[in-house]
């Protein structure tokens, strides 16, 4: 009977004594080069960490982030100044370090100081604030300068884009705030009451209204010419809706969800459809304004998106609205013409 494995005098069996040796040791070059190579690559990072001490790379100027993301808008006119809101001044002086940090090709901070002059543009908007008359074309005219600092820079176009939004935002507000200025001339006595916080889409939790027998929108027993509608209305390729075709020239959709489209032209949104809105005032829900020809047309207290089609607008007022653009060149042009107190525009 033969001996196992515990019953040999070294504890393990022969067999793994002969394979203890049979691994041949790397030759005396191998190591020598594994040595080189450890050296060289010593030698590389250390030649790298004295020329970065050296020659430190040139940084961009800091970034300034905004003092607070929720700022308020100052009152009263800049001390030592010409008679304009302080937050006016704040709103120039954020779009002139946006131009000074764009010419140095610090893109990032140019982005975050027009972030930070669109915040004030929207939190003037909220608190009712009025903008002097110069304010719009220097606005504009400043943002013209922070996107020529790098005007093939898609993100810096987007953020500009945003900030003149916010401008057309607030020039909106301003609209129903002075009704008869610049041609104004909302249909309903509460189109003149500015900000309303029950009928500004976004400003605040729009009430839902009750929905039955009996229920009827704003101002239908008060203004003639009231349509009130609860659903979105389609409209087909060539048709005009006009007050002959309506029955009156007041559209009311104060009824309706406040995401909900008013009027549905065929889902091309050409103008190859020919389809018109003309003579009207629309109050409440959403509006898509791409592919329709617009003429002498009222919007009030709705929420209007613009898809980057093409626009026609023709008399057109904007009072108290909330305005989704897209951010390209395109949205940049309507909402410049908006804030510029423009009303007729065309993009093709």
């Amino acid at each position: 009977m033969g001996r196992s494995l515990w019953d040999t005098a070294s504890g393990r069996d022969r067999r793994w004594g002969k394979r203890s040796g049979g691994y041949t040791p790397a030759p005396g070059y191998v190591r020598v080069v594994v040595i080189v190579l450890a050296a060289i690559l010593v030698g590389t990072f250390a030649w790298q960490g004295i020329q970065a001490l050296l020659h430190p790379v040139a940084k961009f100027a800091e970034i300034k982030p905004p003092g607070s993301a929720n700022y308020v808008a100052r009152g009263g006119a800049t001390p030592g100044g010409p008679p304009v809101g302080a937050w006016e001044a704040d709103v120039a002086e954020a779009l002139q370090t946006a131009t000074t940090q764009g010419s140095t090709g610090n893109i990032t901070a140019a982005e975050v100081e027009v972030d930070r002059a669109a915040s004030i543009v929207m939190s003037a908007r909220m608190q009712g604030q009025t903008a002097s008359p110069d304010f719009w074309k220097h606005s504009v005219a400043a943002l013209d300068l922070v996107l020529q600092t790098k005007p093939d820079n898609s993100r810096l176009l987007e953020h500009v884009t945003m900030a003149r939004i916010e401008l057309a935002d607030l020039r909106s507000s301003e609209q129903g705030s002075h009704a008869g200025s610049g041609g104004v001339a909302p249909a309903s006595a509460e189109a003149t009451d500015a900000p309303n916080m029950n009928t500004y889409p976004g400003a605040s939790a729009t009430p839902i209204l009750n929905v039955g027998p009996g229920t009827q929108a704003p101002h239908a027993t008060s203004v003639p010419g009231h349509v009130v509608i609860a659903s979105p209305q389609a409209v087909s390729a060539e048709g005009v809706i006009n007050p002959a075709t309506l029955g009156g020239d007041y559209l009311d959709a104060t009824l309706m969800p406040e995401t909900s489209e008013v009027l549905l032209p065929p889902s091309t949104r050409n103008f190859n459809d020919n389809v018109r809105v003309e003579g009207l005032t629309i109050e409440g829900a959403s509006q898509t304004l791409d592919g329709v020809r617009w003429k002498n047309v009222t919007f009030i207290g709705m929420r209007l998106r613009y898809e980057g089609g093409g626009i026609s607008l023709q008399n057109v007022k904007f009072v108290r609205c909330r305005l989704g653009f897209v951010t390209d060149e395109r949205g940049a042009k309507l909402a410049n013409a908006i804030a510029l107190g423009e009303t007729s525009i065309e993009i093709q």
